[in-house]
């Protein structure tokens, strides 16, 4: 396992890039934005000591589905490749628990994402379809969901 340091802004792993591994913080703070360095950019999270970034891209070998940014000078990273991996959480079993409750958050925030993106669909077309106005909670919610998620509809 190799250790890694970054500087403030030095980006870690571009969205869309391929890899065999994932990073351990040891030290400073990491973001994670979309798009990032576009007019796009939208930051996600906020990542700091004895979490992890990047296991989802090496546990199913997708593409990064974002931008991993080191936030601040003397950032410290233990790179994991997946051929270490099993050694890794022998040595450190309470990281798997760690990705399993990260992995569980991010689905549960996806779920309350959708549930309200269907409750504002739902109203827009209840609105249309009984020919009364929009309430000022839908127009925000659907504002707000164009603004985030609209220029995925143009890849």
């Amino acid at each position: 396992m190799n250790t890694l340091t970054f500087n403030r802004n030095e980006v870690i792993f571009k969205q869309g890039s391929f890899s065999d591994c994932m990073y351990d913080i040891v030290e400073g703070r990491v973001g994670i934005y979309t798009d990032y360095g576009t007019e796009k950019q939208q930051f996600l999270a906020d990542l700091d000591n004895n979490q992890v970034v990047g296991e989802m891209s090496m546990l199913e070998y997708y593409p990064r589905s974002a931008t991993a940014v080191a936030l601040e000078d003397g950032t410290v990273l233990t790179e994991i490749t997946e051929d270490e991996l099993s050694d890794y959480f022998r040595n450190k079993p309470e990281k798997l628990l760690l990705i399993m409750k990260q992995l569980s958050r991010r689905i549960r925030e996806t779920n309350e994402k959708y549930i309200e993106a269907c409750r504002a669909v739902y109203e827009k077309n209840e609105a249309e379809r009984n020919n009364r106005e929009q309430s000022e909670w839908l127009n925000s919610q659907i504002d707000t969901m164009c603004e985030i998620y609209g220029n995925y509809f143009y890849y």
